[in-house]
């Protein structure tokens, strides 16, 4: 069975990432907004963990712990497996910003 390619487009990346935080287990509750760059109109998606259940939602999360902001390309290519995470942060294509111990976790739990 094939998996469906995530697109770099704001529906195809919301979906890949709802799947994806549905198939981890997170130790701890926290809240991220992510910011998709490109031709997208720099639409964010917010995902909450609350007592290890994920919310993913399309729209602004104010006063996020921390913040993710990527190329939308980039983060379709992590969603597929094509690129790896860390790479891409270590480029720039992907930046955090805020609290970095429950980026850390949150982020090595998702992609690691």
């Amino acid at each position: 069975m094939n998996k469906k390619r995530i697109e770099a487009n704001f529906g195809s990346i919301f979906k890949g990432v709802e799947a994806k935080v549905s198939k981890v287990s997170f130790i701890q509750d926290t809240a991220t907004q992510i910011t998709l760059n490109g031709n997208l109109d720099n639409l964010p998606l917010y995902v909450k963990i609350e007592e290890g259940i994920a919310e993913v939602a399309p729209y602004e999360y104010i006063n996020a712990p921390f913040y993710i902001d990527a190329d939308a390309e980039t983060f379709a290519g992590v969603l597929n497996g094509e690129k790896d995470f860390t790479v891409a942060v270590a480029q720039g294509s992907i930046t955090i910003n805020g609290d970095a111990a429950q980026a850390l976790v949150f982020c090595n739990t998702l992609f690691g």
